[in-house]
């Protein structure tokens, strides 16, 4: 009697859990799980704009990694795009968070609005003002402003288009990092700040040995983040640049769009996308593995 009871509680407990998950798991099995492995079939075979497919095993994977020129090209671009957007983005992100700390809640509304725009603003308006800032006529702010004082105009995204786009998703990334540090700072224990302040410490003193310390959690995670985030991010180069000039700015999530939609390799796009897929999750188990993140899964987002 007992054990049909327990299997009753075990089965309604089983009902309720799928009843508050079933939903999420529907919504990810179809828009991720779903797509993945429709993405994987197609990098097998040579589909083109008129959809008619053939299996070719792995021909596409032998001219991404043998036969595309460009393929290195792609790699150093994404390297250089992802290890300048990410520092900009944690960094900065950490260090308003830190100085608004200290201002009155007012004025630090009012810079931590100025910081969160990029993220409310459509991202075709974002692009719009950078490309328009840094347009090499002089129709252009920056230039525009150089020629007002008799300097010659700059062809910006000839000479700095990387840097043009890793500033616009760099600091399109600070907002999200700037809240959730913000959100982490107030939970820590002000009687920790107290006692370090009438012991004498400076406020960078606080910052070093208390309160970045106990940010490592949030740091970690909003690294983590924006890390994958800016792997397979595409959409601000696209908007900005379109991967030039002359593939300048090409990465590798935008190569592979443009392959699958502007050059109707369907096949070949697809296997450039399962590498991205591969290298992401490669990646995940690596920044689990070496930040610990196992033990932030058991107790508070800050701990003391």
């Amino acid at each position: 009697m007992s054990r049909g009871l327990d299997t009753l509680r075990r089965y309604r407990s089983f009902l309720s859990l799928l009843a508050f998950v079933g939903p999420a798991l529907t919504l990810i099995a179809l828009f991720y799980f779903t797509p993945a492995l429709l993405t994987a079939l197609i990098s097998f075979t040579d589909m083109d704009q008129t959809f008619r497919w053939r299996f070719i095993g792995l021909a596409n994977y032998a001219k991404l990694f043998k036969g595309d020129p460009l393929v290195p090209r792609i790699v150093r671009n994404t390297v250089i795009y992802v290890s300048g957007a990410l520092p900009i983005t944690i960094g900065f992100g950490l260090l308003v968070s830190l100085l608004t700390a200290r201002m009155k809640k007012p004025l630090a509304l009012f810079f931590r609005a100025i910081f969160f725009l990029p993220r409310v603003i459509p991202p075709v308006v974002w692009a719009f003002l950078w490309a328009w800032a840094f347009e090499g006529s002089r129709y252009g702010i920056f230039n525009s402003i150089l020629t007002s004082l008799g300097f010659p105009k700059v062809y910006w995204f000839i000479k700095y288009s990387m840097i043009i786009v890793i500033l616009a998703n760099g600091f399109m990334g600070v907002s999200l990092a700037m809240l959730v540090f913000t959100s982490a700072m107030a939970s820590i224990p002000t009687e920790y700040l107290w006692a370090a302040e009438v012991d004498g410490a400076s406020y960078w003193q606080l910052c070093r040995f208390i309160i970045i310390p106990l940010l490592r959690w949030p740091i970690f995670t909003m690294t983590v983040w924006h890390l994958m985030s800016f792997i397979n991010s595409y959409v601000y180069i696209l908007l900005i640049t379109n991967g030039g000039p002359y593939y300048s700015t090409e990465v590798w999530s935008l190569y592979g769009y443009h392959n699958a939609f502007q050059y109707y390799k369907y096949g070949y796009g697809s296997s450039l996308i399962m590498v991205l897929i591969v290298i992401n999750t490669i990646l995940f188990l690596l920044c689990w593995k070496l930040f610990g993140a196992r033990r932030a899964l058991r107790g508070p987002g800050v701990e003391a």
